[in-house]
């Protein structure tokens, strides 16, 4: 059963074998919103011998979870609480429920963004891709904006810092305390 559990993990290493080099941009083609910290997209010459389309997980940032029984869900909880706590001085106690709610908003804010962007620039930080087989990724769009930036500076996203993809953290700690503090997008939420 163990190794049944390992080779799933790496199947998606094997079977995509993504071909992108650390610190470069790639041009895209944004297929589908998949939650507030994922898109698909479609790279116009070929990064991989098998897959069309590639989940791009956005750097540095970390959106509520969409489904109830999404591991993530329950310490996601706790850390809204915590924030709620921690800038508002005030107890709330949110559940698995709460945390998709928030999730799905967070998805929509994205869906919004995205609405009429179809071609995208994907830039790898150190680390293009995690052990799950998805490209890790600061999204630009057209007019020169940072997805990740105004995902997390509206609101609808909390820092999240894996080493070596740490070139933004700053910016990203620093919009993420502005949004709690003028209780932008679910953090407005938060603070009622």
């Amino acid at each position: 059963m163990r190794l049944l559990k390992v080779l799933l993990l790496l199947l998606p290493l094997i079977g995509w074998s993504i071909k992108l080099q650390p610190n470069h941009r790639y041009i895209c083609y944004v297929a589908k919103v998949s939650d507030g910290d994922t898109i698909k997209c479609r790279f116009p010459y070929p990064v991989s011998e098998r897959v069309e389309t590639y989940p791009v997980r956005l750097i540095g940032i970390d959106t509520p979870e969409t489904g109830v029984r999404k591991k993530n869900t329950g310490k996601q909880a706790r850390e809204m609480e915590e924030i709620a706590e921690d800038y508002y001085r005030k107890r709330v106690d949110i559940d698995r429920r709460d945390v998709v709610k928030m999730g799905l908003e967070a998805k929509r804010f994205v869906e919004n963004l995205l609405k009429d962007v179809y071609v995208v620039v994907v830039e790898t930080d150190v680390q293009p891709t995690d052990r799950y087989g998805r490209i890790l990724g600061y999204v630009w769009l057209p007019d020169g904006r940072m997805l990740n930036e105004e995902i997390i500076c509206h609101g609808y996203a909390l820092p999240l810092t894996v080493p070596p993809n740490v070139k933004y953290k700053d910016l990203f700690l620093k919009c993420f305390r502005k949004a709690v503090e003028e209780r932008r997008g679910l953090w407005g939420e938060l603070a009622r």
